[in-house]
């Protein structure tokens, strides 16, 4: 039976569901993130596996190349195990891998993962909402697919509407994100959690503000993969 399985994995080993685990070890075939961590790639032994991930701001697979694969695998009567960090529903491109996978008219399961935002806020023994400061939150990418950052967003109605800013893939677009949210009314002195390399030995966590994250990123050479949360929650 051709099917298409998409698992967030989490951030390590310790992150993966039992879903997750349990759905890897149906698959014929696994098509996993770059930055997905080495150790997830242990609860699928003896599985063919290929890597197919991204890097922001560099030539790598594209996207279409990536559901041909998945249409290609398909078509043999494989199992395909989507294999991607964090959650799979956010920021991962699962729509169109999905749409691949109906062309084929394969099944499609979604095993949801614990994304980047939650690792951090809990790493931070912090929140991602407060009733009393930020009763919701916003999740935007800071790497649009096309155009300058500052023309991706309506900054006015994200600096007002009073809620926690998660900000995924935002290493180089930081600053002017931050200043186009002061710009537009937001405080400099609204808090500011960096987590970068979640979960691995390299990882890092950084408090800040608004006013200041700039110099935090560039004085301790911040590198992706990092996720930023901007608001008074922790």
């Amino acid at each position: 039976m051709k099917e298409l399985i998409i698992i967030g994995a989490g951030l390590g080993p310790q992150s993966i569901t039992l879903q997750g685990i349990n759905e890897l070890k149906r698959a014929d075939i696994v098509l996993y993130d770059r930055l997905l961590h080495p150790g997830i790639l242990d609860f699928a032994r003896g599985k063919e596996l290929v890597q197919v991930g991204k890097t922001p701001y560099k030539h790598c697979i594209r996207q279409d190349e990536i559901n041909d694969l998945i249409k290609k695998c398909l078509s043999e009567g494989k199992i395909v195990a989507r294999l991607k960090g964090g959650d799979s529903t956010v920021f991962a491109r699962s729509i169109e891998e999905i749409e691949a996978a109906e062309e084929m008219g394969a099944d499609v399961m979604i095993v949801p993962g614990v994304t980047s935002a939650a690792t951090l806020s809990a790493k931070m023994r912090a929140a991602l909402t407060d009733r009393r400061t930020a009763s919701g939150v916003v999740f935007i990418t800071g790497h649009p697919k096309n155009g300058e950052i500052e023309d991706t967003y309506n900054w006015k109605a994200l600096a007002g509407l009073g809620l926690s800013i998660v900000i995924y893939m935002g290493v180089k677009n930081a600053p002017r994100i931050c200043r186009k949210l002061v710009e537009f009314g937001m405080s400099e002195l609204t808090s500011v959690m960096i987590g970068e390399k979640l979960e691995t030995e390299q990882e890092r966590l950084f408090r800040c503000t608004l006013g200041t994250i700039s110099e935090t990123i560039e004085g301790n050479m911040i590198e992706n993969p990092a996720t930023i949360v901007i608001g008074d929650v922790g």
